[in-house]
């Protein structure tokens, strides 16, 4: 399998080695029997931590990623002044974990400005299957880092490789119990196949390469997080339209529909498209992934109280993502989604949303609304049955909950372009 490399000119290629540790490929006697007899003894017995393990090692914040790079490479500057000077700009515009190689000088600088590090562990010095000792190593000494969000250890295609995915993951939970694990995927290839994955992950860039994508792969993405118990995130193309134009409500539309599915951090593709390496200055992308960062970091704190939803629908729609008439102008669920069935508590009666019903950690249910249209508001309409005798909605202003009326069973709010708002619902 081939590793795609992301520069400024694009996608490169380099030899990538898949499943095989390169301990296989051409190390010494020594290198092979110990790097193999690492891999076994934690393949042998599956995840070495329990349920609860897993459950303790999910990140409690929402993550919003910033990185140059996720291959072999780090593109962030070496000088610590300058990286400094970066890692506030990313602080201030909104990001609170970057990605990189490991350096102690680098922990401690983002711990100075309250941003966390994700280990990415496939580079030289630290790769988790073709340089496992010096890993292993490094995993240990990081247990317990509170500056430490956990490791990367794979964002590309995924489906022939599962097998060594497990085994990358497995790995990592015997060397740092206590921190998670990334590993995503393109199209979300492979990820059914992880058996105990702490954070996955996809990357689709639906804009781009197909907007009818983008519900099947958080149906599925949905589907697989609840059924392991684990968090989804996704990488999320900062240039996704017309720089300052269309661009913010583009990516603002992406965050806020993965938000109804129970996506819990994003990571924006890439820092080289947001930000210039010569001045280390926001070009108009980043300001627009700052805005969009913005309007989400409000929410963030309720949204990881939710866990994965219980169910996700959505209404019909007559009009397309970007604002336009549907080729069939008669009023319908874009497939795959479902209707609110027949019989349920809750019922739109005006708006065209897609909505994730969730549970928070007292049992009360919660709605995410999220605006099929990336360009246009919705003035929503929900009917309630009449057992509800309270609705509320999160002010992102005030950061506090707001009681909504409730006049006839229903209560109204709107749905700004691209827009998603968060109900909560006392039965």
């Amino acid at each position: 399998m081939k590793r795609r490399h992301y520069t400024r000119r694009g996608f490169m290629s380099s030899h990538y080695s898949g499943n095989r540790p390169t301990a296989l490929r051409a190390p010494g006697r020594a290198g092979l029997a110990l790097a193999v007899a690492a891999c076994l003894a934690v393949n042998a017995s599956g995840d070495a931590r329990s349920d609860s393990a897993r459950a303790d090692r999910r990140p409690g914040e929402f993550a919003v990623l910033f990185s140059f790079g996720y291959g072999d490479d780090d593109l962030f500057p070496q000088d610590r002044a300058k990286y400094e000077e970066v890692i506030k700009k990313v602080k201030a515009g909104g990001f609170n974990v970057v990605m990189g190689t490991y350096a102690d000088w680098k922990v401690e600088m983002c711990r100075k400005h309250g941003l966390k590090l994700m280990v990415n562990l496939l580079t030289r010095d630290y790769h988790v299957y073709k340089n496992v000792e010096p890993a292993r190593a490094l995993c240990r000494k990081l247990r317990g880092d509170q500056t430490i969000w956990g490791y990367h250890l794979f964002s590309d295609m995924n489906y022939k490789t599962a097998q060594g995915r497990n085994r990358d993951i497995a790995n990592v939970h015997e060397w740092d119990p206590t921190h998670p694990s990334f590993v995503g995927s393109h199209n979300l290839s492979g990820n059914s196949r992880l058996t105990s994955p702490d954070v996955f992950g996809y990357y689709d860039f639906h804009w781009q390469r197909g907007p009818h994508m983008n519900f099947p792969h958080l149906l599925s993405a949905w589907k697989d997080a609840r059924g392991k118990d684990a968090r989804f995130y996704r990488w999320m193309r900062a240039t996704s339209g017309l720089a300052g134009k269309g661009n913010p409500n583009r990516c603002l539309y992406t965050a806020n529909t993965s938000i109804a599915f129970g996506l819990k951090g994003i990571l924006w593709f890439i820092g080289q498209e947001m930000m210039d390496r010569k001045t280390w200055q926001w070009n108009q992308f980043g300001r627009d992934i700052c805005k969009v960062n913005a309007e989400i970091a409000p929410l963030a704190p309720e949204i990881m109280k939710l866990g994965n939803p219980t169910a996700v629908y959505s209404t019909p729609t007559t009009r397309t993502l970007n604002d336009r008439p549907k080729a069939d102008p008669a009023p319908a669920v874009p497939p795959p989604l479902e209707a609110i069935p027949q019989g349920h508590w809750l019922r739109v009666t005006s708006g065209q949303a897609v909505l994730g019903l969730f549970q928070d950690e007292q049992r009360r249910d919660a709605v995410f609304a999220a605006n099929h249209n990336a360009y246009a508001p919705q003035e929503m309409a929900l009917e309630l049955a009449a057992a509800v005798r309270s609705v509320e909605q999160f002010d992102r202003k005030t950061r506090k909950w707001k009681a909504l009326e409730v006049s006839k069973k229903s209560v109204r709010f709107r749905l700004e372009p691209a827009g998603g708002e968060l109900l909560r619902v006392e039965k």
